[in-house]
């Protein structure tokens, strides 16, 4: 009986030196294996390694960020080559440019601020336009910095002298109410229709003549059924300013 069991032993203990013999003899192979092929440069540990451990994060694709980037600076790009435009078309105007850096949520459509003042020639009551058309006028004036009163702002005392080019040209003024830009007491004998361009009329001495503004987007019977309101669409990209021109005339 007892035999048989220190038979039993023995065997057990032969099979495990075989199986460990077995490991050391594949962990060997393996070690010579990388040994000859890092000597002969056929691979590289370092970036077998590196290809092992980052293997998971291979399929995350960068392109469309890249793609996006590319965008953001064509768009700006486009944007300045407008404004540049701009100054080119108005030589009896000096023409600061300048980047929007502040603007407050609460009063998103009223105003902002940007990076020039009074050391940049910038003074209150300039026009500002971007690339696609009037934003509104410098309302107050610091060294470095200003903030501009936005065409969309709602002040009884922010109007702006405008003419309607339809088949007639129409002096008016344009103003805020109720979140739109509307224009008052229009003839309903004229002939001012819905996409008819409005631009600047040059009355203000502040404001060149010929700006674009926008169009009429609709047209409407007014309270008393006595004359026409129109709503006008801006076309300055007012939700999203990043650079603006200020129109400053030649003495």
């Amino acid at each position: 009986m007892g035999d048989n069991v220190k038979k039993k032993k023995n065997e057990s203990k032969l099979k495990k030196i075989i199986k460990n013999k077995y490991t050391y003899l594949a962990v060997f192979l393996v070690l010579i294996t990388f040994s000859y092929l890092t000597l002969t440069n056929s691979v590289n540990i370092e970036k077998y390694l590196r290809d092992v451990i980052f293997y998971p994060f291979k399929n995350i694709n960068s392109q469309p960020f890249i793609e996006e980037v590319e965008k953001e600076l064509r768009d700006e790009n486009n944007e300045l080559k407008k404004l540049v435009d701009i100054g080119d078309s108005l030589s009896s105007y000096d023409v600061i440019y300048a980047t929007v850096i502040e603007r407050n949520n609460s009063y998103w459509n009223n105003s902002l601020t940007i990076n020039k003042g009074s050391d940049d020639g910038v003074e209150e009551g300039l026009a500002v336009v971007d690339g696609n058309g009037v934003v509104g006028r410098i309302d107050r004036v610091n060294n470095n910095n200003s903030t501009i009163k936005l065409i969309t702002s709602y002040d009884k005392y922010n109007t702006l002298s405008i003419k309607i080019k339809s088949e007639t040209e129409i002096n008016k003024i344009l103003k805020a109410s109720n979140n739109k830009l509307i224009i008052e007491g229009i003839n309903k004998n004229s002939n001012v229709k819905v996409g008819d361009m409005i631009i600047t009329n040059g009355l203000s001495n502040k404001f060149p003549s010929g700006l674009v503004i926008g169009k009429i987007s609709s047209i409407d019977s007014d309270y008393y059924n006595v004359s026409n309101t129109a709503t006008v669409s801006l076309l300055a990209n007012i939700e999203n300013l990043r650079f603006v021109a200020i129109l400053k005339r030649k003495i």
